[in-house]
């Protein structure tokens, strides 16, 4: 059942076995698995279907500080939260991220890696990214290595895997329907949650309190609670519930803190082997598009004390009218109509606004531009199965090199509340986001690999001035919609928010969903591993109401 919070409100609480707070991708896979299970869930969602912008943003206006976006970007109040904006990459975490590592500082998650990772098929499942194969040589027929040397899974200097795209699929319109007919779900839409309540004893949660559409505040109880709010909303939450200021789960100063993103940027050219495979998007043997990416292994991540980091050939920067490209161009010219999220990583260097030139590589490579816009129709528009996105070299057949990196988490990386109130009375969160030098020269010395591993390849050279590389890296910017570790999970309240099953430490029927739990953030998007998360989670949660 779906229901407005003003039709489903009234003098009496609501119960349910299990009460959700969230509905994007962990929220949403997490009602669907106790669904499965037989368990009795009400899932709250702050939006509806749809998103509208405007004022019904307005709960996750704050402040930030540093280089970090605002804090609304890449999040939205709608039934399926962020998937609803998402472009779909679905990346596994690897066996090395959840590893102590002495040059890590914060590093190890309490869990091991085959936790996660034995949930990765049916989180693949969920985001209909195909089958849970990474390696090329056996997910792409007929494929021919990117580089000769880069390994799939052994100790090379580069790994080539791949990463699987998902069609994007909306959560909220994917298993609405789903959830709708259901007799164990009922989801209660336009419902912000404002206050998680402790029992009279202190030692749990008895209620959460959220405010109807129509302005009246109602309550939920339920043996077990879930926050799947999102990486910054859960903090904020957690913050503002504890009437003492104290923070739930803030036992030992960790809540909000060790909060990090992913550092990426667009750094050096590369041009690809005549016999290379062309960097393109590629389907799988099981129709699913796929990307190649360029890792480091392992032994050379701890040899060199590198955090984990992935490179990909990019396009060039759309604002540069020197690529010579009449499809970028138009993209340039039309950016206007896109969302300021994807304007944002659309330019990923110096933007002269030189309109004049933009406007000739439209006309002179006008029938290339026909062409591809007849592609782009059949391939991203109409399909359901959507191509990600435009992916097209220099004039001179060379593509920029992107990163993803993993970052060191830091104390002083913080989610905190702000002085201002939102409309529902909150206080509106403040992100301090840093990253440290440790970071950059990993980066730096990361790239420095990469070059030796391009060496050995016949006519392939990455084109980089080193001296400059430490400045330019200090100048790459955090992906504004990976909020992850303001409660980080850990083996004991000294060192983290939750334990290893995401249950807030010293109120054991609350739980949290989401990479917000994260304690490091590899190098991969985590929208899969967050729903490899909420399958665990959900599993869990059954067996603990059934004891």
């Amino acid at each position: 059942m779906i229901a407005p919070s003003n039709a489903v409100t009234g003098s009496t609480d609501l119960r349910a076995a299990v009460c959700i707070a969230g509905a994007g991708a962990a929220g949403i896979t997490l009602a669907c698995e106790l669904e499965t299970l037989g368990v009795d869930v009400l899932l709250l969602d702050a939006g509806g279907p749809g998103w509208r912008g405007g004022v019904s943003q307005d709960p996750y206006r704050g402040s930030s500080a540093g280089a970090h976006p605002p804090p609304g970007h890449f999040r939205r109040r709608a039934f399926g939260g962020s998937t609803t904006l998402w472009g779909g990459r679905c990346v596994p975490y690897d066996p090395i991220d959840f590893e102590t590592r002495s040059y890590v500082p914060g590093s190890g998650w309490p869990i091991a890696y085959d936790e996660v990772a034995r949930h990765y098929p049916a989180a693949l499942a969920y985001c209909d990214a195909g089958v849970a194969e990474f390696d090329p040589a056996a997910a792409l027929p007929g494929a021919a290595p990117l580089l000769r040397g880069a390994a799939p899974g052994g100790e090379a200097l580069l790994c080539e895997r791949i990463e699987r795209y998902s069609l994007p699929t909306d959560f909220g319109r994917r298993y609405g329907r789903r959830l709708g007919r259901s007799s164990r779900v009922r989801v209660v839409s336009h419902a912000q949650v404002v206050r998680v309540l402790r029992s009279d004893d202190g030692g749990r949660i008895a209620a959460l309190e959220f405010v109807a559409r129509d302005g009246r505040h109602q309550r939920v109880r339920a043996q077990r609670f879930v926050l799947a709010l999102g990486g910054i909303e859960t903090v904020r939450l957690l913050w503002a519930s504890d009437p003492s200021g104290t923070g739930y789960g803030n036992h030992s100063d960790c809540l909000g803190r060790y909060y990090t993103c992913h550092l990426e940027n667009v750094i050096g050219t590369v041009r690809p082997a005549a016999a290379a495979p062309a960097p393109d998007f590629e389907r799988t043997r099981d129709g699913v598009y796929a990307r190649r990416k360029l890792q480091l292994g392992a032994a050379v991540q701890r040899r060199e004390r590198l955090l984990n980091i992935a490179f990909r050939l990019h396009y060039p920067n759309v604002a540069d009218a020197a690529h010579g490209s009449a499809v970028l161009s138009a993209v340039y010219l039309a950016k206007r109509a896109l969302v300021p999220e994807y304007r944002r990583i659309l330019v990923h260097g110096a933007d002269a606004g030189d309109w004049p030139a933009h406007l000739r590589n439209v006309i002179a490579g006008a029938p290339s531009l026909a062409r591809f816009g007849l592609r782009w129709m059949g391939r991203r528009v109409l399909a359901r199965r959507k191509l990600p996105y435009v992916l097209v070299g220099n004039a001179d057949g060379s593509y920029p090199i992107e990163f993803n990196a993993e970052q060191t988490p830091l104390p002083d990386s913080r989610i905190t509340l702000g002085t201002e109130r939102d409309a529902y009375g909150m206080p509106r969160v403040h992100v301090h986001w840093r990253c440290c030098e440790h970071d950059i020269e990993s980066i730096c010395r990361a790239y420095r690999v990469l070059r030796d591993g391009l060496a050995s390849q016949a006519g392939v050279a990455l084109a980089l001035d080193f001296d400059a590389l430490p400045e330019q890296v200090r100048g790459s910017v955090p992906v504004g919609g990976h909020h992850l570790g303001g409660t980080r999970m850990a083996d004991t309240p000294a060192r983290g928010v939750v334990d290893t099953d995401g249950a807030v430490f010293g109120l054991p029927n609350l739980y949290v969903a989401g990479a917000a739990v994260f304690p490091t953030s590899g190098h991969a998007n985590p929208t899969l591993t967050i729903t490899a998360m909420a399958i665990r989670l959900a599993h869990h949660l059954k067996v603990s109401l059934d004891e």
